[in-house]
């Protein structure tokens, strides 16, 4: 029998300053070492916001917490960082309403908590286990969950609409390493970008994202081929941190985002209450 992972938290507290990827407003986040069983906790002001499904404000192209009045949003390629870094517990304190953007990717905080370094823990790590085959759905989306040992995800992404000629699938696995996951950046398709402009997304990594157009080229050179879908996995990891612990399970992503992430953490966690 394999020996249990410890938790673990960072090895000293820190602060950074930043962009938010969609506000592009300033922001100031310090990172303080938290106790065994903690989770990962944000602090605006006086107020303590759980990074869990319980507190979730439904937000389109982003995650948002809330609590009352206070609300940090786009934390899910730092909750993806934070699984990537092996992170159980770790109180957030943000002078803002969002996190920094970064290139739009979760590097900027992967590489954040490798230059801090990490504290083991006493208390083992306790993991969440789908149970049994859960489907999610909405229109064209898919996103599907299978009982398994371990943690691994197939994904498909396509432009959706018919004159669009693109298609990317990845398969990722604890296995592989997160390192190139982790650096796979914000991206759209053209057809949103009118709307993302109007309504003032994205302010914060206009320079960093890329634009994928209706031949299936992106504006700027990628980092690895399927950085698209590569994206949306790091997103569904970031959200599955929802549940307060890590997810060990299969997924298969069908154009999927996070309106069918948040749901299938409800629907995994309420499978697993019966």
């Amino acid at each position: 029998m394999s020996s249990p992972v410890l938790q673990r938290t960072l090895a000293s507290s820190c602060t950074v300053e930043g962009i938010g990827l969609h506000g592009g407003e300033p922001v100031r986040v310090t990172l303080v070492p938290a106790s065994e069983n903690s989770g990962i906790v944000f602090r605006v002001g006086e107020t303590i916001i759980p990074a869990t499904i319980q507190h979730i404000e439904n937000t389109p192209r982003c995650t948002t917490i809330k609590k009352g009045k206070k609300q940090v949003s786009t934390v899910e390629h730092f909750l993806a960082a934070c699984w990537g870094s092996d992170l159980d517990n770790l109180e957030v304190v943000v002078e803002g309403e969002e996190l920094p953007g970064g290139d739009g990717s979760s590097l900027f905080w992967f590489n954040i908590f490798q230059e801090v370094g990490f504290q083991s823990q006493v208390a083992s790590r306790k993991y969440l286990v789908v149970s049994r085959s859960i489907k999610i759905k909405e229109g064209n989306h898919y996103l599907f969950a299978f009982p398994g040992e371990e943690f691994r995800v197939w994904y498909f992404l396509d432009g959706e609409m018919e004159k669009f000629n693109f298609s990317q699938a990845l398969e990722f696995s604890n296995n592989d390493g997160f390192s190139k996951l982790l650096s796979a950046r914000t991206f759209a398709f053209s057809w949103e970008v009118e709307e993302i402009l109007q309504r003032g997304w994205g302010k914060g990594v206009r320079e960093e994202a890329f634009i994928v157009d209706e031949e299936g080229k992106s504006s700027v050179p990628l980092r690895f081929p399927g950085e698209a879908a590569g994206h949306k996995i790091l997103d569904l990891i970031g959200d599955l941190m929802l549940a307060g612990k890590r997810i060990k399970g299969y997924f298969l992503g069908i154009r999927s985002g996070h309106t069918l992430n948040r749901e299938m953490v409800r629907k995994i966690m309420e499978v697993n209450s019966e």
